[in-house]
C-alpha cells in the first residue's frame, strides 16, 4: 500500500474514531511468573499476517532508526515476528511474560468474575463467530468482546462506551449504528458485532498486523500512528515497552490473548464446572407500526422482562417510531404472535398520553416533568418554533400507559451520615448513593426515569460514586 493511501486512512479513521474503552479493571505488572498452560506448537496453517515461528521469546524487535513513518507503514503489511497460530486458533499468539500475567490474573485473582464471562458468553459467541467468519476476519477475534464487557451486552464504561464491543457513541454512528432516545444498537449483539467486523477490517487494512490494529481499537489508530511515529518501529511488543501508549493498550493484546488461550481450554487453567448459559434462540417479526412491549409480550404470550431481554437494544417500553423495526421474540411464538396482532386494532397496539397545554407551559418544562428531551416533542408533535405552542393545544408525549406511580415516603433531614435519605425539599428530595447502587436501581426505587435524575443533577454521563448526593426530583414520585 502506498505511503499516502496508508496514511490518509489512518488519520481519516482516526480523526472520526476515538477506539472503543475496556470496561474492566486491568491488573499490575507481572514479572519472574513460570509458564502457564502447555506449549504452544507451530503450525502450517495461517491467518492473515501471522506466520509459523521458532521459539516464542517475545523480546525480538523490529526497528527502523533511520526510516520515516512511510516505510513503517509501508512494511507493517508483512507479517510481524514472534505471531505464531496454533491448530485450534487463528489469531496471532505468542506467550511472554506479560500474557503469562494474565493468564496467572484471570484464573486466580478474577476467577468468579472470568467464569462468569464464561458462562455467559456461550449465548452469542456462535453468532458472533459467524459474522465474523462472513466478513473474511479470524473469528477468535470474538474474544474481544470477553474482555471489552464479559459479554454483557448492558455494559457501560466510564467514558460512556457501551455494549459487548464498547463502542463510543461517535464510532457507533459512523458505522451505522443508531444510538438516540428510543434505541442503542450498541447493545445488539449482532448489529454491533457487525460494526467492529467493519471497524477492525479497516484498522487491519492500515497497520497490517493484527496486534497493532487491537491496540487501535482500543486507542484510536491515530494514537497508535503517533507512537509507531516516535519509536520508528511497527512491532507491538517494542511499542509496549514505552509510554507512547497507555497502559490500558499496552496491556490489550496481551489480556486478549491470554483470554482466548483460557477460553478454548478452561479446564487447563482452573476452570471447572461451568454451568455455560444455552444460546439464545427467538425469532423475529418485522412490525410497520409502533407497539407496546407490554402489549407484544401478551401477544407472544410471555412476560415484558422476557421481550426487553431479547431485544437488549430497546431503552424504552416500546419499540421506535420507524417505519419498520425488527423484533425479537421468543422462538416458536412467531405464528401466535402474528395472528394476534392482524386481529387486533391498531390504536390498542400503541398510545400516548395527551397533555393540554396550560398557561406559562413551555417545551422545557413538559419535557423536564415527563422525562422526555425536548427534541423527540418537537419531532413527534411536528413544532418547528418552540416558542409557538399554545394553551389550550394537546400535544403527545411518550409515557407508558402500563407504567403506575408508586407512593414514597420522604425521611427528614438528618445530620446522621449513613442514612440513605438525606432529607427534602419542596421539589427534590435528597439520597446518598450507597456501594453497589447504579442509576437504574435509584430510578426504579423511586419510580422516575434515569434522564430526569441525570438531568437534576447534571450527570453526564451513568457513573455515579458511593456517599455521593442526588437530588431525585420528587414531583414524579408524588404521582399516584
Amino acid at each position: 500500500m502506498k505511503y499516502i493511501d496508508v496514511l490518509l486512512s489512518g488519520l481519516v479513521i482516526g480523526v472520526l474514531m476515538q477506539g472503543c474503552a475496556t470496561s474492566n479493571s486491568t491488573g499490575r505488572n507481572g514479572t519472574g511468573l513460570n509458564t502457564v498452560g502447555q506449549p504452544i506448537t507451530t503450525s502450517d496453517t495461517a491467518g492473515p499476517g501471522t506466520v509459523a515461528c521458532g521459539p516464542l521469546t517475545g523480546t525480538s524487535v523490529t526497528t527502523a532508526a533511520d526510516q520515516d513513518l512511510s516505510d513503517i507503514l509501508a512494511r507493517s503489511s508483512a507479517p510481524e515476528s514472534l505471531e505464531t497460530i496454533t491448530a485450534d486458533t487463528d489469531i496471532p499468539m505468542v506467550m511472554n511474560e506479560k500474557v503469562q500475567y494474565f493468564i496467572r490474573y484471570f484464573s486466580d485473582i478474577q476467577h468468579d468474575i472470568f467464569a462468569k464471562w464464561l458462562e455467559r458468553s456461550e449465548q452469542y459467541i456462535p453468532q458472533m463467530k459467524k459474522i465474523l467468519k462472513d466478513n473474511g476476519l479470524p473469528v477468535d477475534l470474538v474474544y474481544m468482546a470477553l474482555i471489552e464487557s464479559g459479554f454483557n451486552t448492558h455494559a457501560m464504561s466510564r467514558r460512556s462506551a457501551c455494549g459487548p464491543w464498547q463502542f463510543i457513541r461517535s464510532t457507533a454512528r459512523l458505522y451505522h449504528l443508531k444510538v438516540n432516545w428510543w434505541v442503542d444498537e450498541r447493545r445488539n449483539p449482532e448489529k454491533s458485532t457487525l460494526a467492529a467486523a467493519r471497524y477492525l477490517k479497516n484498522l487491519y487494512d492500515t497497520f497490517g498486523s493484527w496486534y497493532l490494529a487491537e491496540a487501535a481499537y482500543n486507542a484510536g489508530p491515530l494514537k497508535v500512528l503517533w507512537a509507531m511515529r516516535k519509536q520508528k518501529t511497527d512491532n507491538f511488543w517494542k511499542l509496549a515497552e514505552h509510554r507512547y501508549l497507555k497502559r490500558e493498550t499496552r496491556d490489550y493484546v496481551p489480556k486478549l490473548i491470554a483470554a482466548a488461550m483460557i477460553a478454548k481450554s478452561p479446564a487447563t487453567f482452573g476452570f471447572t464446572g461451568l454451568t455455560y448459559e444455552k444460546q439464545i434462540q427467538d425469532d423475529t417479526v418485522v412490525l410497520s407500526h409502533q407497539i407496546d412491549l407490554h402489549v407484544a409480550a401478551r401477544l407472544a404470550g410471555t412476560t415484558y422482562a422476557v421481550i426487553k431481554n431479547l431485544n437488549p437494544e430497546l431503552l424504552r417500553w416500546a419499540t421506535p417510531p420507524v417505519p419498520a423495526y425488527a423484533l425479537n421474540i421468543p422462538a416458536g411464538t412467531k405464528k401466535t404472535f402474528t395472528e394476534a396482532l392482524d386481529n387486533m386494532p391498531r390504536r390498542e397496539l400503541f398510545s400516548y398520553k395527551r397533555y393540554p397545554i396550560r398557561r406559562g407551559d413551555t417545551l422545557y418544562v413538559i419535557a423536564r416533568e415527563y422525562g422526555v428531551p425536548v427534541r423527540e416533542l418537537r419531532t413527534m408533535n411536528h413544532i418547528w418554533n418552540v416558542r409557538a405552542i399554545r394553551p389550550g393545544r394537546n400535544i403527545i408525549i411518550p409515557v407508558s400507559p402500563y407504567s403506575h406511580r408508586r407512593a414514597i415516603s420522604y425521611a427528614k433531614r438528618t445530620r446522621t451520615i449513613n442514612t440513605s435519605y438525606t432529607g427534602y425539599s419542596s421539589r427534590y428530595i435528597y439520597y446518598r448513593v450507597k456501594q453497589g447502587d447504579t442509576l437504574w436501581d435509584i430510578a426504579h426505587k423511586f419510580d422516575v426515569t434515569i434522564s430526569r435524575i441525570r438531568f437534576s443533577n447534571r450527570l453526564r454521563g451513568r457513573l455515579i460514586r458511593p456517599n455521593m448526593i442526588l437530588k431525585i426530583p420528587k414531583i414524579v414520585a408524588r404521582e399516584d
